[in-house]
């Protein structure tokens, strides 16, 4: 049942999509139709990327048609974003504090931006990737060999650096070479300076990306930067999706695209971004930003990953108790990790249950799937629809108002699900975050949402 309610929620949004774009949009030109909304909330000489949510109909995975293993690689992000944390916990506290790895289906709520690389540049569209400290593009030449592949199938051309007069490969034992071991899993194997510097992204799905190190131009909204460091991939074992590669955006590392964009240009410390639905055009900036429509709680890093301090969630005002063993009894407060790649909010077993039989008790004109308790299907003869509202509350009296459409999702035989999943943790997933402006500074380690 679960599964088909997801084919009819994946029929639903590509449909709907593409009564709205149509067969023929030129999605060339998508990238910049939202520039006029863009402009009221550029902070002064920020610098800014269009991005489309991976369901946008000019989405190189929706041309793939491979919607649902997305799907399926979303529930690996959480699991190894959970797996990397636990680790972390496992070396700092007893045992017996770790628990099981997060699991979750539903939606996929990736984003790609447009970037160029090179000279001349060539155009790359790169998944956004708020948990990463790397950033690598598929090139040329590609070669595989056993299982490993080349390269995979991706919209418009693959860079190479041959064509690319500002290309200079990273030489082994060089201080960008060091810093790529130490935010990938590359082994330590720069002992001699005629050896090359090799990147190695690995993802628990069994995925991986190879590479050599390298630097070129970076055009990155409208300013080239020189220097950039990337990796090179020529080498790749698993499913990925059309998109070129991946950036990072990582809290940690001087390798990430905030640090190296922010460094190289004189940019605050600092992304924005506003977060689209799989019908719009959003944005992420980095730099200045708009603080006018903002309430800002104070953000913290762990490693390479944000989080924000959690003090309640209410539903039509009734607070729920927090959960889980890193409930901070001085606080009263949980760490909530964010990544904009984590598709729905994830929360700790008994606090994820709480909320599913709060909504509950709370819903009109919809009754509880028993087969799916979590979902709600129309009511025989029901009149009157109410959804609760619920609130996400964060240090400073900073509340994340979820409406309808950022609590639940829709399916075509109009059930109702909860955005939400059961895991161990708290995670911020990017449904709750759709279409509200945000900043995350890491200049003021501070975070900022708008009020609607």
């Amino acid at each position: 049942m679960r599964m088909l309610a997801m084919t009819l929620i994946l029929l639903s949004t590509s449909i709907e999509a593409f009564a709205v774009f149509g067969p023929h949009k030129d999605c060339s030109s998508i990238w910049n139709e939202n520039k006029q909304y863009q402009q009221r909330k550029t902070g002064r000489g920020a610098l800014r990327l269009s991005l489309l949510n991976l369901e946008h109909p000019c989405s190189p995975v929706w041309h793939q048609g491979s919607l649902s293993w997305h799907r399926s690689r979303s529930l690996e992000r959480e699991r190894r974003l959970a797996a990397r944390l636990l680790l972390r916990r496992r070396r700092q506290e007893p045992a017996t504090e770790i628990s099981a790895p997060v699991t979750l289906a539903g939606a996929y709520y990736g984003f790609v931006a447009q970037v160029s690389l090179g000279t001349p540049p060539t155009r790359q569209t790169v998944l956004i990737d708020t948990a990463a400290s790397f950033s690598w593009v598929q090139c040329e030449p590609c070669g595989g060999t056993g299982t490993a592949a080349g390269c995979f199938d991706q919209d418009g051309p693959r860079f190479n650096p041959d064509d690319s007069t500002t290309y200079r490969e990273t030489p082994c034992l060089s201080p960008s070479c060091l810093l790529t071991v130490g935010n990938t899993s590359a082994p330590g194997h720069c002992t001699k300076r005629k050896d090359r510097c090799i990147y190695y992204m690995k993802y628990m799905d069994g995925s991986a990306s190879v590479g050599l190190v390298g630097t070129d131009t970076l055009t990155f909204g409208e300013v080239a930067i020189p220097g950039f460091v990337f990796g090179c991939s020529n080498l790749y074992s698993g499913v990925f999706g059309r998109y070129s590669g991946t950036f990072g955006f990582a809290a940690t590392g001087k390798l990430s695209i905030l640090s190296q964009v922010a460094e190289r240009t004189g940019r605050y410390r600092a992304f924005s971004y506003y977060l689209p639905s799989p019908t719009s055009v959003g944005y992420i900036q980095v730099g200045a930003y708009d603080e006018d429509e903002l309430e800002f709680t104070p953000m913290f890093t762990n490693g390479s990953d944000y989080y924000l301090a959690l003090t309640g969630i209410t539903v039509d005002g009734y607070s729920l108790d927090l959960t889980g063993s890193r409930l901070s009894p001085q606080t009263m407060a949980v760490p909530c990790y964010l990544d904009l790649g984590t598709s729905f909010t994830v929360l700790p077993s008994q606090m994820f249950e709480k909320l599913r039989d709060a909504v509950a008790e709370r819903i009109k004109g919809y009754d509880r799937v028993q087969s799916a308790r979590s979902c709600f299907e129309p009511a025989f003869l029901s009149g009157e629809t109410v959804i609760p509202a619920v609130e996400m509350h964060f240090r400073n009296g900073v509340r994340l108002r979820l409406d309808q459409n950022k609590l639940m999702f829709k399916g075509r035989d109009g059930r109702l699900c909860l955005g939400f999943a059961s895991g161990d943790m708290y995670m911020l997933g990017s449904m709750q975050m759709q279409m509200i402006y945000a900043a995350q500074d890491v200049e003021k380690s501070r975070m900022g949402f708008s009020s609607s």
